[in-house]
This record gives C-alpha cells, structure tokens and sequence, in this order.
C-alpha cells in the first residue's frame, strides 16, 4: 500500500516509519531473548520456562502470564519486563503488516483471517475510544479485559486517525501501567493466598 494513493487515511505513517517499526520489533525480541538466556544462566530454574510467559503473553494476555509466572516463582521485575518486552515486539511487528494490508485483510497469506478479526474488535471499540483520542486510547490499554490490549489498541489508533508515534507511545506506555498493576496485584495476592492467586 503507497502513501501516495489517492486512498491515503489521516495518521497513515510512511513505509519508511514501517520498516523502522520492524526494526524495533527485532532490536526488542533480541533483547527478550537475550535477557532470558541471561536470566537462566545466572539463576537457572524458572528461567527455563521463559518461553512459557511468552507465550502465554502472547496467546492469553499479561493477566494469566504474569500469574502463571508468579506461580512459578519467577522475579516480579523479570515477568514485568517480559510481558511488556513480548506485548512491544508483537505490536512492532503486526501494527505494520496490518497499516500496509488492511483494505486487502483476508488476502494476506497465512495470516490474513488473524488481522481481519483484529481489525473487526478494533471496530466494535471505535465509536467509544475516538471521542477522547490519546487519551481514551490510553485508558483503552490499561483496561484490563479481553481484548483491549496494546496490539488492538495499536489498530484502534489507526482506525481513528491518529499518528503512529502517538499510537505507539500511547499503547506502550498503557501496556506499562497495565502490567505493573497485573504484577502488583498478583505479588499482593500471591503472598496473601496462593491458591487465590491460581484460580483467578
């Protein structure tokens, strides 16, 4: 998709911004996973079972990895880290692809149907996030329920038009707040009641 068709929407970042932004993806996956190969051979077990807060991260969000990882006693610091690090690359590499292919969605290859329901929660969230711009989606972010996490509100930034430093810094620092009160929260109830902090 070119900058320079007539289809141009307000907030679309240039295809150099892009290419930087997937740079940035690889600078901070590297880091990720440097950080989890220091972490192991410095402290051995959990650090292991890094790839497992990623994942978790990735699939069911920073509420159930940041809980599994307590539960495994991993460092609060380390898992505050981790689950903003795996949030950051992930949005640094979807945002793109979805700003480059979003009028095309279904006719991406492997991935397609995955952006087009990302783009359809991003539409349900719409008419309630434009109103308050960066700040709403801001507030988006550190909402803590399905859905409302950085990379839909990565989408919903460009959705309604604002520029892609805003998005990215509004997201970014929305998936911070949330994920030092996910860490918090669960250390609290941890030390309180572990078999609490397991079920929810």
């Amino acid at each position: 998709m070119s900058n320079t068709d007539g289809n141009h929407r307000a907030g679309e970042p240039s295809l150099k911004t892009l290419r930087t932004l997937v740079l940035l993806g690889h600078v901070t996956l590297a880091v990720t996973l440097a950080s989890w190969l220091l972490m192991y051979l410095l402290n051995g077990k959990p650090y292991e079972n890094t790839w497992w807060i990623i994942f978790i991260t990735l699939v069911l969000g920073r509420g159930a990895a940041v809980g599994y990882g307590l539960g495994k006693h991993f460092s609060p610091m380390y898992l505050f880290f981790l689950a903003v690090m795996a949030d950051v690359f992930l949005v640094f590499y979807i945002y793109p692809l979805f700003v480059r292919n979003y009028r095309h969605l279904k006719r991406v290859p492997h991935i397609g149907i995955y952006l087009d329901n990302l783009h359809t929660v991003a539409i349900e969230y719409k008419s309630r996030v434009a109103p308050y711009g960066i700040a709403g989606l801001l507030a988006f972010v550190i909402f803590p329920f399905w859905s409302t996490g950085p990379l839909v509100g990565a989408v919903l930034g460009f959705l309604i038009g604002l520029p892609a430093v805003a998005t990215l810094l509004s997201v970014t620092i929305g998936n911070i707040i949330a994920t030092a009160i996910w860490v918090w929260f669960y250390d609290s109830l941890h030390d309180w009641n572990q078999n609490a902090a397991l079920i929810l």
